[in-house]
């Protein structure tokens, strides 16, 4: 594997982990502001699209991140292209929150609002289930060191298992909770793949 995509794959997963909690916790610190029926809550509108936008950066690193996974060490074709097609879900819910941005105030039973909501159903499995069959294999293999080879498949699993079901809840605490949660196991993945380059000041 290319030691500088490795480096940059794991210092992207790092980055997007930590500042996708902080975006999560200020998600649910937010003082709710306007009607619980409109695309955008729990935001005005200004706020919600600098959130918006903020996420279609965080999920365009974690692409990035997954296209370095399917380069590790030993990677089988199945954790290679388990790994590009969860990087290709990302992009998907990266152009989503693009989407969003725009639809600030339109009400949740408009066709854009639901087809967008359609979107991101799709781009949430696009890259949990191919997580969770690459990461298994990631896992088996031990292609990322110490517990750290569970990562992958679990973060593909707790989407799968707990956040989709909190989704189904509404955009309330729950689900900002459950989504915060499943954004740290992209530090953890980070974490595990700076450790295959040696990167000490990410395994630390």
């Amino acid at each position: 594997m290319n030691p500088s995509l490795r480096r940059s794959a794991s210092r992207s997963l790092v980055l997007t982990g930590a500042l996708s909690a902080v975006v999560g916790i200020f998600t649910v610190a937010y003082p709710p502001v306007g009607d619980a029926t409109v695309w955008g809550y729990p935001f005005p509108p200004s706020v919600h699209v600098v959130v918006a936008l903020a996420l279609v950066v965080l999920h365009l690193l974690k692409a990035h991140g997954f296209v370095g996974l399917s380069q590790l060490d030993g990677a089988t074709p199945v954790v290679r292209w388990s790994m590009l097609v969860a990087a290709l879900g990302f992009v998907v819910l990266a152009i989503c929150e693009g989407v969003s941005a725009s639809l600030a105030g339109v009400p949740l039973s408009a066709p854009a609002a639901v087809r967008l909501n359609d979107g991101y159903g799709a781009g949430s499995m696009l890259e949990a289930i191919p997580s969770v069959v690459g990461g298994a294999v990631i896992a088996r293999r031990r292609l990322l060191q110490g517990t750290g080879r569970w990562s992958v498949v679990m973060s593909g699993a707790f989407m799968i298992v707990v956040v989709t079901p909190a989704l189904f809840t509404g955009r309330g605490a729950l689900a900002y909770l459950a989504l915060t949660a499943w954004s740290m196991f992209y530090l953890w993945i980070g974490r595990a793949l700076g450790r295959t380059s040696g990167e000490a000041s990410l395994s630390r």
